[in-house]
């Protein structure tokens, strides 16, 4: 009975990514793909900034930490303005991409630009930044970890099922869905949720420059506008892409004319934007599946 139900719930979650979600997000993709092309024809300018994108949930960093690294050594480009519009994620693609944007930005000027949510992950992937511009109603913050396990121990001792486990240590099956959690399981997540959440703190104290006593009164996992963000000191100040970007030349002691507005350059794969989303999609879809199978008793901690 327990394994029907896990196969119906993968089934129709499977059915509503590929019925629903895929096409809305091609559809999206697609249409903001042409608006960009066209409107950046309208901007033979000398003034060039290559424009990253972090869209969606954090689940790998391998394509926007090489994006990253290419643009910041391409000489064609003055600076980065990295866009993010993501809820957050996993926890070390996160830290990846924060440690390559404080890495770059002695390089080049990197600029953040948040659009409508760039929280945990997403504000942690920020941190690194020389500046970082968002709206009023920009959706940030969410600084904390959360690690959810489901557990179906009531229904398989209720319907007699047993899954027989044998293992090396103790901890070897945390998160194991088929048994109760213990005592030395729940300290055991409960202690790693508290590193993680401190590396976060300090990160965001650093990356901010401001005190972890400060920062605390707010990390609590509440969710900032983008008024308040500024308030806070969280980010920098109210403003488009394409303030972020003249801000690159503010930082470089370029500042352009008021008249000047510098050309953003998005990745020549006209797919590269799906690839992204898609790719983080097909990430969770995998995990939902249990394609890696190894892995299928281990919590997972995430920046949500």
């Amino acid at each position: 009975m327990k394994a029907y139900l896990l196969w119906l719930t993968k089934f129709l979650t499977v059915l509503f990514i590929f019925i629903f979600l895929i096409p809305v997000l091609i559809a999206t993709t697609i249409g903001k793909i042409a608006s960009n092309n066209d409107s950046s024809t309208l901007l033979p300018n000398k003034h060039k900034i290559a424009v990253v994108e972090l869209l969606g949930p954090i689940m790998d960093s391998k394509a926007i930490v090489e994006d990253l690294y290419k643009q910041a050594n391409d000489s064609s480009v003055d600076g980065i303005v990295l866009r993010i519009d993501s809820p957050g994620g996993a926890v070390a693609p996160s830290q990846e991409i924060y440690t390559a944007v404080k890495t770059l930005k002695s390089i080049k000027p990197i600029v953040v630009s948040m659009g409508s949510v760039a929280a945990s992950g997403g504000l942690y992937s920020a941190l690194g930044a020389s500046k970082i511009f968002l709206q009023p109603g920009t959706q940030t913050g969410s600084i904390g970890v959360i690690v959810q396990i489901p557990n179906f121990h009531k229904l398989t001792d209720k319907y007699g099922v047993d899954f027989l486990t044998i293992k090396s240590g103790q901890l070897k099956d945390v998160g194991n869905p088929t048994r109760a959690l213990t005592d030395l399981d729940r300290e055991f997540l409960q202690g790693t949720v508290d590193k993680i959440y401190q590396q976060f703190l300090n990160d965001v104290a650093e990356g901010r420059n401001l005190p972890v006593e400060e920062v605390k009164k707010y990390a609590d996992g509440r969710l900032i506008l983008g008024s308040e963000a500024v308030k806070l000191g969280l980010a920098d100040e109210i403003g488009d892409i394409y303030a972020a970007a003249r801000a690159v030349y503010e930082i470089k002691g370029e500042a352009l004319a008021k008249n000047e507005t510098p050309k953003l350059i998005y990745s020549d794969d006209k797919l590269a934007r799906f690839k992204k989303i898609f790719g983080s999609k097909l990430s969770l879809l995998n995990k939902i599946l249990g394609a890696d199978e190894i892995h299928l008793q281990q919590a997972e901690f995430f920046l949500y």
